[in-house]
């Protein structure tokens, strides 16, 4: 079992108004915080062996807190992580 890694050491303070992890990004704009998340899915190519990964965002709504936005971009991060990784993985982690 893994030990509990505090929200703090996960996010890091860019500025005022952004927030980074490795996974995602979250920002204020436009009167509310949003939360964004990059990952790949993978399709099959042209010759129909080789895989093409092929880059998704997804974007969270507009919310009030930017904890909020993190939650809501860790659980799709989640999510991703949860598929098979020959079809999908989160583009931030290395």
């Amino acid at each position: 079992m893994t030990k509990h890694v505090p929200r703090k050491a996960r996010w890091t303070q860019v500025s005022a108004k952004e927030y980074r992890a490795e996974y995602g990004v979250v920002r204020y704009q436009a009167g509310a915080w949003i939360g964004t998340l990059v990952y790949e899915v993978a399709e099959p190519g042209a010759s129909g062996a080789e895989i093409v990964w092929h880059r998704e965002q997804f974007t969270t709504g507009r919310y009030k807190r930017p904890r909020n936005a993190m939650m809501a971009v860790e659980d799709k991060a989640r999510e991703i992580a949860r598929r098979p990784q020959d079809q999908a993985r989160v583009a931030f982690k290395g």
